[in-house]
């Protein structure tokens, strides 16, 4: 991270010996005892990092003479340094009203304007800056950093070589930031070699510790670290079903003579997900994704499931927050009769505490529209569900292992009314309107003789809102208690592919009976990630 404080010192020295002493004025115009006393008090408040002194001492100092470049600079570093950044902008700004031909003060306002994420503005500045200022360190250095927050990562290590030769005091800032730049272009034998200098240099500092912890990313397994557009994953699974009832994201059917509950096959399963990012900034990311599902039974082969899910989103980064929107599109078919569509818009944000934790908070708005091709009943689920929930992640072992905890709400309104007594046998829209919620816990763990384990356990509650049509007398409202347990051992095999084992349990303690189920999954799965 940028020290603002040690390179506003050394912009103020540099900057005072550049500029040696006030401008001469007409004595009519400046109160030249004023002036010098606050401009040295200014100057003693810096030094001694009492920085909202100074800045009011530079204020006065520019009261004293209000055209004099070496008040307006020192103004206008200081406020830096206070991270007043709009402030710093239109004290450089004011300087070069007065002075156009300042060329510190353009320094400055590159400065101040790459704090504001103007980054396009900050650059121009800077260059600018450069043409009279050629032997100026924090001009390469922060036009280094507006590539990096640019996304332009592959101008930026000449800048920092630049600034590094110039001023060797930059070193670790200039080593980190470089290791930056090639870690985002997927250079990383250089990105490493800066990083292993930043911890060679500076081995207790916030800088090094940043550095380590980028390192060991780079050193796992399977971890993709290129800036590349693109990304492209796949999965196969090898599955034992004891109880085919479970469809697509969370979706099944009643079990008895209309559903497939109570039947077990050996299930084969494929899944490839590809994304491209149209823009791809520190800032800003807007990319688009294709996932495809697809599975074979033995012997259903007339419940084999497909999925097709094109989505689009937005990213925005928010300090060291993110905040994405997504809209999916859901095509589902069962025995290749169409099944369900589904339209959803979903924000997610993404909210850092400390190093070592953070919390996804999300929201979903879904409209789902069931078709009748296989099962008859299936257009009276029709609805809307609405979703917001958190998940808190706990990082431990050097981030090789998390523990979290979730709370979900959802819930379904399907219309149909609020009927006081169901019709036994003939399903309705209301039979499907329920509120839900979901507590989750899981664990995962860091790898143990190269085998990485996860263990997760879920509960879903789902109280049903009217008497259900499945129920024997028709008055009965469903209550179901879900519980699902499930773990993995997954073993990297080269960077990019990875094995798998997988055992879920899942429990449906319905209390309408052919809603009821217990389930096995079992997969053995290989993957990959490029």
């Amino acid at each position: 991270m940028l020290r603002v404080g040690l390179l506003v010192c050394l912009v103020l020295s540099s900057g005072w010996m550049l500029s040696g002493h006030a401008m001469a004025q007409p004595s009519s115009e400046i109160d030249v005892q004023a002036y010098d006393l606050n401009m040295s008090k200014g100057l003693i408040r810096y030094n001694q990092g009492r920085d909202q002194e100074a800045e009011e001492y530079f204020r006065r100092a520019l009261k004293a003479n209000p055209t004099d470049p070496d008040a307006g600079y020192h103004l206008g570093q200081t406020q830096i340094k206070l991270e007043k950044y709009q402030a710093a902008e239109e004290s450089f700004r004011r300087l070069l009203e007065i002075n156009p031909s300042e060329h510190r003060a353009r320094l400055g306002l590159g400065m101040a304007q790459y704090h504001l994420e103007h980054y396009a503005d900050a650059l121009n500045s800077l260059a600018e800056a450069e043409k009279t200022l050629p032997t100026e360190p924090l001009i390469y250095y922060y036009q280094g950093l507006a590539h990096n927050k640019q996304g332009t990562y592959e101008q930026a290590p000449q800048r920092f070589l630049r600034a590094l030769a110039l001023n060797p005091d930059l070193g670790p800032e200039v080593h980190y930031q470089s290791g930056v730049a090639y870690y985002k272009q997927g250079v990383l034998d250089e990105a490493k070699s800066e990083f292993q200098t930043v911890i060679e240099l500076e081995p207790e500092s916030e800088l090094s510790r940043s550095a380590k912890e980028l390192v060991l990313r780079m050193n796992e397994p399977g971890t993709t670290t290129s800036q590349k557009r693109w990304d492209l994953s796949f999965n196969v699974s090898a599955q034992y079903d004891s109880n085919v009832v479970l469809l697509p994201i969370g979706i099944q059917p009643p079990g008895g003579t209309t559903g497939i509950s109570r039947k077990d096959d050996f299930v084969t399963a494929l899944f490839t997900r590809g994304e491209y990012r149209v823009v791809q900034t520190d800032t800003w990311t807007v990319g688009t994704s294709y996932s495809f599902f697809q599975n074979f039974h033995s012997m259903l082969s007339s419940f084999d499931v497909q999925n097709h899910t094109p989505t689009v989103y937005v990213q925005r980064q928010i300090g060291a927050a993110s905040l994405r929107l997504q809209y999916a599109f859901d095509y589902v078919s069962v025995g290749r009769d169409p099944y369900l569509m589904a339209h959803t818009i979903q924000p997610i944000l993404t909210v850092p505490e400390g190093d070592d934790m953070y919390t996804v908070v999300q929201a979903r708005y879904q409209s789902k529209d069931f078709q009748t091709d296989r099962f008859a009943i299936n257009s009276t689920r029709d609805g809307k569900n609405w979703l917001i929930g958190a998940m808190q992640y706990f990082l431990f072992a050097n981030h090789t292992g998390h523990v979290r905890v979730g709370y979900t709400f959802d819930a379904d309104r399907t219309g149909g009314g609020s009927p006081a007594v169901a019709t036994p046998g003939l399903p309705t829209n209301a039979d499907w309107a329920y509120n839900g919620h979901r507590a989750s816990l899981g664990i995962n763990l860091p790898a143990f003789y190269t085998v990485k384990p996860d263990l997760a356990f879920d509960y879903y509650r789902q109280e049903y809102l009217n008497p259900n049509s499945f129920s024997a007398n028709g008055t009965t409202v469903r209550r179901d208690n879900i519980y699902m347990f499930t773990g993995t051992l997954t073993r990297n095999l080269t960077e990019n592919l990875w094995v798998a084992f997988q055992g879920t349990y899942m429990r449906d303690q319905a209390n309408v009976g052919v809603f009821d189920y217990r389930r096995n999954l079992n997969s053995l799965s290989l993957g990959g990630q490029f």
